[in-house]
């Protein structure tokens, strides 16, 4: 589902390059008013993201440091948390495009070599190798508990199109940045499997629901199978890659928010740029302290683990509604950029919009209250933006 995504977006990609990523996409081939109203659904989503990856640091941090390790921290610091982790994501985004991104990539490769050489000790220590796993045997509510997972699997590849806003800061962008969505996706789609795979047999395929209820089960499973050292560098790892992602959303967002204010579809001074490190400054600061607002809120309102919940719901909603829009958009794009379109281009624009309705139909299988209200959030955003649109698309 995700590579098939990739696919459409990278194709856009080699025909358009822009700050403004899918905003500029579905622009250049709807034209403006539909491409304000995805530029805004993108920065609502994203920066609910960031919440979410900042609320994720605030809970489960020092949850995690109580049960696997002994460390308890006063439940006060949450903020402080929240802050360090979205205002360590402003200074490396503020500090410039390559430094920001050479950051990100280092981190996620040394995340990766290390998650994949732990993962294949416990492969080895396991004892319960099968391919049954890659079967629905072990799926629990069979069609419904497939789409829980199906949700949750895309919102954890969610952030492979965060390349496309860079449209305008990198070499021979239409080409780069095509291939980059496509081995972006391929390599965490193959890293996730090999993942899902080493974490389930090593705790048990028939224990599976024991697995999901567990706070931080992958962290447990090495302290016990493996050695409290190796957990405590993965905790670590866990840690850095909640400051890692928050660098790459923030990149991505600030750039969208920029491009939309050079348009003049937001207020032109979030157009400004740094004048030597070349980055979009007010931007950056305007992602950053929305998204602490929202996390802090929501904290204060309905407590750290609902608030989680909520950002959760509410940016999923937001990425498969931009993902759909994105998806229907190819051929108008072909066709606008002088190119032509034939039933290829068509089918994949529809299989790609009937996997994401899937997915939109699992995000309704666990109602709640902060499930609920992160779809009136999302609904409210929806309105607002289509009222900008309507106002600012003339």
């Amino acid at each position: 589902m995700v590579l098939l995504n990739a696919v459409i977006i990278s194709r856009l990609s080699k025909r358009v390059a822009s700050a403004g990523g899918y905003y500029a996409y579905v622009k250049a081939g709807h034209g403006k008013r539909l491409g304000i109203f995805t530029g805004m659904m993108y920065i609502f989503y994203q920066i609910m993201a960031i919440s979410f990856v900042g609320l994720s640091m605030s809970v489960f941090v020092p949850a995690m440091l109580s049960q696997v390790f002994n460390l308890n921290i006063p439940s006060y610091l949450w903020f402080v948390l929240l802050l360090a982790t979205l205002g360590l994501a402003f200074a490396l985004s503020y500090s410039g495009i390559r430094e920001s991104t050479r950051f990100s990539f280092v981190m996620a490769a040394i995340e990766m070599i290390t998650v994949t050489v732990l993962g294949a000790i416990l492969i080895v220590k396991s004892g319960n190798n099968t391919l049954s796993v890659f079967t629905p045997k072990y799926a629990s509510g069979g069609l419904t508990g497939i789409a829980l997972v199906t949700l949750f699997m895309y919102t954890a590849c969610a952030g492979f199109g965060n390349s496309t806003p860079l449209g305008e800061e990198t070499k021979n962008a239409k080409t780069n940045i095509s291939r980059a969505l496509i081995l972006t996706s391929v390599m965490l789609g193959a890293f996730f499997i090999f993942s899902a795979y080493a974490f389930t047999v090593a705790w048990g395929p028939a224990q599976m629901d024991t697995y999901a209820s567990a706070l931080v089960p992958g962290v447990s499973l090495i302290y016990d199978k493996i050695s409290p050292y190796a957990a405590a560098f993965l905790a670590l790892l866990f840690i850095n890659s909640l400051f890692t992602g928050a660098v790459v959303l923030t990149n991505s967002t600030s750039r969208v928010m920029f491009d939309m204010g050079r348009d003049g579809v937001l207020p032109q001074a979030i157009s400004s740029v740094q004048g030597k490190r070349l980055t979009p400054h007010v931007a950056a600061f305007v992602t950053f302290f929305s998204a602490l607002f929202i996390a802090s809120v929501s904290t204060l309102i309905i407590g750290g683990f609902n608030a989680f919940l909520l950002t959760a719901t509410a940016a999923t909603l937001g990425t498969l509604l931009v993902h759909v829009i994105i998806n229907l958009s190819m051929p108008s794009v072909i066709k606008n950029s002088g190119g032509t379109y034939g039933p290829i281009d068509l089918l994949l624009a529809v299989a790609a919009v009937i996997v994401l309705a899937f997915v939109f139909y699992g995000t309704f299988l666990s109602i709640s209250p902060p499930v609920v209200a992160g779809a009136l959030i999302f609904a409210a955003f929806t309105i607002a933006s289509v009222a900008l649109a309507l106002s600012k698309g003339r």
